[in-house]
């Protein structure tokens, strides 16, 4: 026992290749944090410079500048629900019938593609929203790419679920 870790073996190829999952889903995870907090900042920087507070003159804020407010809310939203599904994702279990029928190794390397597939999506998610300034706001091009992103991160994480289906 004392050799096998108790039972489980860390240096088993498996073993790397279930811990390396985690830690690039981590990755991922990290980078789609990153890109909501941006967007969290570019929506507060937008309110404070096209949205003031309500006065006499001008008791309602321009309905133009609160759908643009909205609409960077709404990216922001879509940006977390995918951080969700992201870290929410399946996870291979380490069942020995499980493993004897599923050809665990070569899956657990098509497994981390797709995580690193997840990886790039969200980096570039995140770096693509590094310049942007809070006086424009989120324009249409800006949107459909951060739409693009998380279309490919999507499908990522659906072939990730359907690797980890047992048919």
């Amino acid at each position: 026992m004392l050799l096998n870790g108790y039972g489980y073996n860390w240096y088993r190829e498996e073993n790397l290749a279930r811990a390396d999952d985690l830690l690039v889903r981590s990755r991922a995870s990290d980078h789609l944090a990153a890109a909501a907090a941006r967007l969290r900042e570019l929506e507060a920087g937008y309110r404070r410079r096209h949205i003031p507070p309500p006065s006499r003159a001008q008791p309602d804020p321009d309905p133009d500048h609160l759908a643009a407010a909205r609409r960077i809310r709404a990216a922001h939203d879509r940006i977390l629900s995918a951080d969700t599904v992201l870290r929410g994702a399946p996870v291979p279990p380490t069942d020995r019938i499980w493993a004897r029928f599923s050809a665990e190794p070569e899956m657990l390397k098509r497994l981390v593609y797709h995580d690193v597939m997840l990886v790039g999506s969200a980096e570039a998610l995140e770096s693509g929203l590094a310049g942007l300034d809070a006086a424009a706001g989120l324009d249409d091009a800006r949107e459909a790419e951060i739409d693009r992103h998380l279309t490919e991160i999507a499908a990522a994480l659906k072939q990730r679920r359907d690797l980890l289906e047992f048919r």
